[in-house]
């Protein structure tokens, strides 16, 4: 199996600063339960293919993974996976919202956090460790599409408010404002977008965690953005200006 080389980052040649940040979100990485799907389904499948072909060289190996790649090594899984996170975050809200079982709350209100992690994770890797691992792999970093790549960042954004409202909802005040969903929606997105302080909750320890998680998160999707954005096509004009 092909191994990363260390020396590609090294203290002595990068600094500290790069060889100890790629290394911590590498490590990051493996925190994300999209990555750890993907893990589990490449240990299937190369246990399949060793136990069948004991004696395969690498080339053979390459060759059979890139015309049989898991699905969930596809971009289609990825493009399903952050549609199916809104989803749920727009799932939760409204449970959490009306549901009295705080055990259940509490199991939604943890994955809403690490979700946000699990995102913000991804961007940092995305805009500036991949290009790096993909040289120690030997490979050329390619993005599928930049206008892909825009709308699915732009969908982060979304994603962030979501996931960030339904925690404002567990910590808010559930006797007189939960009622409104307008009022969390609202406070939630001027809270991030003012960067504001959390008003009106009980539990002001979650929605800190939250809060710092999602300013940061939208902060790197920002960047991200613009990194991206550089990358669409360009526009032909009638004019010429």
């Amino acid at each position: 199996m092909k191994k990363e080389n260390a020396k590609i980052v090294s203290i002595k040649e990068d600094g500290f600063i790069l060889w100890f940040s790629y290394n911590v979100f590498n490590i990051l990485r493996q925190v994300s339960l999209f990555q750890q799907i993907r893990n589990i389904r490449k240990y299937i499948f190369d246990c399949n293919f060793w136990s069948k072909n004991p004696n395969a060289t690498q080339e053979l190996y390459n060759s059979t993974w890139k015309t049989n790649t898991p699905f969930c090594y596809t971009h289609h899984f990825s493009e399903l996976w952050l549609i199916g996170n809104i989803i749920l975050g727009i799932t939760g809200y409204y449970l959490l919202l009306f549901c009295k079982n705080r055990f259940l709350c509490w199991i939604f209100v943890i994955y809403a956090i690490f979700r946000i992690l699990e995102i913000f994770i991804y961007q940092v890797n995305a805009l500036l460790f991949d290009p790096i691992k993909s040289k120690v792999n030997n490979e050329e970093y390619k993005i599928k599409s930049a206008t892909r790549m825009v709308i699915m960042l732009l969908l982060n954004i979304l994603e962030y408010i979501i996931w960030f409202s339904a925690i404002y909802v567990f910590a808010y005040n559930t006797s007189e404002l939960c009622t409104d969903c307008s009022n969390v929606v609202f406070d939630s997105i001027m809270t991030l977008a003012n960067i504001a302080e959390p008003k009106h909750v009980d539990d002001p320890i979650i929605i800190i965690i939250a809060y710092i998680e999602s300013i940061i998160g939208i902060f790197m999707n920002i960047i991200c953005l613009a990194r991206f954005i550089s990358l669409l096509p360009p526009v032909k004009t009638i004019n010429n200006n």
